[in-house]
């Protein structure tokens, strides 16, 4: 079984080299598939690590936004394709209406991917990755804040315009706040993971393999915790010559 690994595509209507190269992908996946004559490379399933999309401020407002791509995550799961989406700092509000649209399901961040149809069989580890970047004191307060049921239920019981405005104000200060980091030369030690976070969470969940976005700095991470050889895979943002993970599952 073929599983791929993507995240942090940015999706936005204002960004069509973005969307072009989504639909190379999309076209890529629906030709694996279908091809009568290619069964190794068929697609079992493609799990999308946080930030599909640049911003999403509620299904209502956001599904007919984001129309196309939602269309055509719809067309992989019309030929078989399961298609897991995980909710990442940029789309944390994707609903049910979202699900029924696309054909996928939202799936839990620090989620647990069974490797083997066995119940000892060895499971990965798949984050959106921003829960590792504990150095960014600022950023977590805010994550835990938004990521609260009460303040989401607030936020979208809120007419489109004032999300949609809310939204804008909260991405412009994101922006101020990465160019102060920048100037003071902080940026990059700040906004990476935290080690140590990244080993503790994996030792809780006892599993030695983690795959995540999010920071945009692609890599394969090989260490040890209590002795065990252990790995921590990078996804890359969505670009022209963003290479996709693929892992084959027997």
């Amino acid at each position: 079984m073929k599983q791929l690994f993507i995240s942090d595509l940015h999706l936005d209507p204002s960004r069509p080299d973005i969307q072009a190269c989504f639909d190379q992908f999309i076209n890529s996946c629906l030709i694996s598939n279908t091809s009568k004559n290619d069964h190794d490379n068929k697609i079992d399933s493609l799990f999308i690590l946080g930030d599909l999309f640049e911003v999403w401020i509620g299904d209502d407002a956001s599904i007919p936004v984001y129309q196309q791509p939602i269309s055509q995550l719809k067309q992989l799961s019309d030929i078989g394709i399961a298609v897991y989406v995980m909710h990442g700092n940029r789309d944390f509000l994707m609903g049910a209406d979202f699900e029924q649209a696309s054909g996928c399901r939202l799936i839990p961040d620090l989620y647990h991917l069974q490797t083997g149809s066995k119940k000892n069989s060895p499971a990965i580890l798949l984050s959106h990755g921003d829960i590792f970047c504990s150095d960014d004191k600022e950023y977590m307060k805010f994550r835990q804040m938004v990521r609260e049921p009460l303040w989401q239920a607030e936020f979208l019981a809120k007419s489109i315009t004032e999300r949609f405005n809310i939204a804008q104000a909260m991405r412009q200060q994101s922006k101020q706040r990465g160019q102060q980091l920048h100037t003071q030369e902080k940026a990059s030690e700040i906004t990476d993971v935290n080690q140590k976070t990244v080993e503790q969470i994996m030792s809780a969940h006892q599993l030695n393999t983690l795959i995540h976005g999010h920071t945009h700095r692609p890599a394969v991470q090989e260490f040890t915790i209590d002795k065990q050889a252990v790995k921590r895979i990078v996804l890359p943002d969505w670009k022209p010559d963003a290479k996709v993970f693929e892992i084959n599952l027997p």
